[in-house]
Order: structure tokens, then sequence, then C-alpha cells
């Protein structure tokens, strides 16, 4: 009972929202120099107003031609926009307009909307129709306290992750991505490529030596790790596959089929600052992993 009446105030809004929009004529519209067209629904002047560098935070649903719903996030909101500039006729310069709460329509030619949201495939003749609502406006004063605050976490997880490397000897190879590969046995077959079906066994552990995770019995065993209910084989998955993390994905393709390698994968190639498991976040993981078999696809 309560999903349902959750999905009925979903579509409530959004109809409200298009209704509101809708039902004045075309004269409502401001027009902008590049032919966009705007619309405030909904004002709130009391509110935070968007500046340049903000992030705009919220729901929004975009139509081609009014009718087909090609986006929708209504129920749901997230990022939407960070204004960049101001430039005169943009859609940026069109949400300056917007305070925090308000929501409102914007009309753009097909040929422009790649612009301003990739993957998205109209022609010329198309308009699109972007509703929205602004949850939350993130000025550009905390987007860059963040930043310098991210910044120094990842410097002071690298000169960690360094140390780690003095101390125990380690001939590494850090790749631009700053995933560092160490080649403890070279595969004597080939490479996979993205799309191919990897088979590994593997083991991971945090720098502090504890191993969290394998599919290797033995290892399990000795870690505390066993689990009846688990079966303990080599483990499958497509290269390039959104389920494994990317430093796993990318120190994989670094191997050839029969090797084995030790991944060091800073947590921005694993699970950021989010808590995943015994994981915590912003840990820094070692995966000691044996390339069985590689299938071609």
């Amino acid at each position: 009972m309560k999903i349902r009446t959750f999905y009925l105030l979903i579509i409530a809004f959004i109809s409200l929202l298009t209704i509101s929009c809708n039902k004045d004529t075309s004269s409502d519209f401001v027009t902008t120099e590049l032919g966009y067209l705007f619309k405030h629904c909904t004002i709130n002047k009391n509110t935070p107003k968007a500046k340049q560098g903000d992030i705009l935070y919220g729901e929004m649903e975009i139509r081609k031609n009014d009718s087909v719903v090609i986006y929708s996030n209504f129920g749901k909101p997230e990022r939407l926009f960070q204004i960049i500039s101001n430039d005169k006729g943009s859609v940026d310069e069109l949400l300056l307009n917007l305070h925090l709460g308000d929501s409102a329509i914007i009309i753009i030619p097909g040929d422009s909307v790649s612009r301003y949201v990739p993957n998205i495939h109209t022609n010329g003749k198309d308009k699109i129709n972007f509703y929205l609502k602004v949850h939350q406006i993130i000025s550009k004063k905390e987007i860059d306290e963040t930043t310098k605050e991210l910044m120094e976490l990842e410097k002071q997880e690298f000169d960690t992750i360094d140390l780690y490397i003095e101390r125990n000897s380690l001939n590494t190879v850090k790749q631009e991505s700053g995933l560092y590969f160490i080649n403890i046995v070279e595969g004597k077959g080939h490479k996979a490529d993205f799309g191919d079906e990897v088979k590994v066994n593997y083991s991971v552990s945090t720098l502090d030596g504890k191993i969290i995770d394998t599919n290797i019995l033995p290892v399990a065993k000795k870690a505390n790790l066993y689990m009846d209910s688990r079966n303990y084989e080599p483990f499958s998955f497509y290269l390039g596959d959104d389920g494994v993390i990317a430093g796993w994905t990318e120190g994989i393709s670094l191997m050839k089929k029969g090797g084995s390698a030790k991944f060091i994968i800073p947590s921005k190639l694993a699970y950021g600052s989010k808590a995943f498991g015994p994981i915590k976040p912003n840990s820094t993981l070692i995966f000691e992993v044996t390339l069985i078999d590689v299938i071609k696809h």
C-alpha cells in the first residue's frame, strides 16, 4: 500500500508540473537569442538563487516533441546541471533564473541538446522539453571546498600507498589512473579484451594485511573466512562489466592468461567514500590475482 501511494504521489507531481507548465500559451515563454524557450512553473523568490559555478540537484523529465519521454528521474532527485557559463541565450543563462524550490520548463532545438545532455539522439526538427524542479543548489564555494578536501584525502592515501610499497620493497608500475601493478608471474597466453570472459582466482586485503575476501579455499580457511554455502572455484565475469570495480578491470586487462599479479587499488578505483561490507570508506585494496582463463568473444 505504501509503495502504491508513493508512485501515485510521483505521478501526481509529474502531472501537476506538466499541467502548470502547459496550461499557458507560448507567449508566456521567454525566448533567448539562440531560440531557446524558458518559463517558470513555480517561483520562490525568497529562497537562494542559482549563480555561475553552482550545481543544481533535483528532478527532471526530458521529452522529445513534448510526447516521447526520453529521460526521467522524478521521485529520485540527482545532479542535473552545473552552471558553467553565463553566455547570452544559453541554457546556463536560463538556469541562472532558478531559485531553490523552483520548477520550470526549457525547450531547445534537437540539434542543440547534445551540448547539455549526452547520449540523446535527435535531429534539428525535434523540440526537446526539459521539465525540472530544483531541490538543492550547491554553491561554487562548497564545490571548491569539497574538491580541496578530496584532493587532500587522495594525497594522504597515495602517500600511505608509497610508504607501503617502500616498506615492502615492491617493484611496482604505476598506471596513469593511479593503479599500481605488480607482475608476479608472466602469463604465456593472450590478454583479455573488453567483452571477453575471464576466470580468476583472487584474494583481497587491506594495507594492514587483513584478508577480507577470497575464492581460494585454503586462503579462506586460514583467514577464517570459510563459508559452507560458498563455492570456492574460479570467479568468472566479462571484462568491462560494471559489476566489478574499475581497478580490478584495469589490472586484469594488463595480464596474460596463466599469469599472476598484485594490484594496489586506490579507493577512487574501488568503492570510493562508500563502505561495502567489511570495506571501510576510502579504503585502499590489494588484490592478488591469477588469470586462469580468457574466453574470447
